[in-house]
């Protein structure tokens, strides 16, 4: 093969860098080298890649950047080529996926995911939504590799599972709602003359649950947490918030965190990481990032 990955490599960066000793710093190797590459491929190629001369950068010619601008697209996918190999020969798992709840995506969970994404750049990962994995074994197609929820009371079939932390509530509205401006301690009276935002029955809150947090007649239910999340900033009710997700809100001024004269903390929810057995290297270090396996 005439045009090779360090061919195109060094190419661009000669082009880049304006030099061939620039160029050899940036590879670790002497500006000859990097020269001799070049020269290499010239020949083969019976073109000329760049006009020298003495005492002035090298130039890219007519046909040199011709060539450039289409190893700006080729090279970094045979470089991906390249690490997806070695991550295969490493035991690394190309794909990883997910499944979050959305009451349960926490910053800090992001930032996990984040971080899981710098540590293994090549890994494509497919973050769900957990109520599509319902019924699925792990081993299906469709099902994650990785689940972080509110923890259920049935055993998940084909998962390794453990509790790691929890949904701690806050009453919020937005700074508009009438109650954000009402004085002191407010009572469950204070709450029944307006509308509640509250979750809609799912795989992890029953009737029994989403009962046990109503505090008023007049509600609005949501299946997904950015519905509520969008009602509940733009003023339209009150509701429980997690207090991992209502708190930068609070800090930001776009909510305000109610102050009751009843104790409503003892609904909490315990939340799980579950995972499949199967993990390769990127899946368990995530799960690591949570719990010791």
């Amino acid at each position: 093969m005439l045009i090779t990955p360090e061919r195109l490599t060094y190419m661009i960066a000669v082009a880049e860098t304006g030099s061939f000793s620039a160029a050899g710093r940036k590879f670790g190797v002497t500006a000859s080298a990097v020269a001799q590459v070049i020269q290499n491929m010239e020949v083969d190629l019976d073109v000329v890649l760049f006009d020298r001369v003495a005492g002035k950068a090298p130039k890219l010619t007519e046909v040199g950047r011709a060539l450039y601008l289409q190893a700006l697209e080729v090279a970094p996918r045979l470089q991906a080529m390249e690490k997806r190999a070695q991550a295969y020969q490493a035991g690394v798992e190309d794909k990883l996926t997910i499944a979050m709840f959305g009451f349960t995506l926490f910053p800090k969970y992001v930032e996990s995911i984040n971080a899981l994404s710098r540590e293994f750049p090549e890994l494509k990962i497919n973050l769900i939504d957990v109520e599509e994995t319902q019924g699925l074994a792990p081993n299906h197609d469709d099902a994650a590799d990785i689940i972080i929820a509110p923890a259920r009371l049935e055993v998940r079939t084909g998962y390794d599972a453990h509790i790691f932390d929890q949904i701690d509530w806050r009453f919020v509205v937005s700074p508009t709602h009438s109650l954000a401006n009402k004085k002191g301690e407010l009572s469950r009276h204070d709450l029944l003359d307006h509308t509640q935002i509250i979750p809609s029955e799912n795989a992890f809150a029953d009737k029994t649950l989403i009962e046990s947090i109503r505090q008023s007649p007049s509600l609005i239910h949501c299946s997904r947490f950015y519905q509520l999340r969008a009602l509940l900033l733009q003023g339209v009710g009150f509701s429980l918030l997690p207090a991992q997700l209502s708190e930068p809100l609070v800090s930001a001024n776009q909510l305000v965190e109610l102050k009751l004269d009843f104790d409503y903390k003892n609904t909490r929810w315990p939340i799980e990481i579950a995972w499949s057995p199967s993990l390769g290297p990127a899946g368990r270090w995530f799960v690591e990032q949570f719990v010791e396996i």
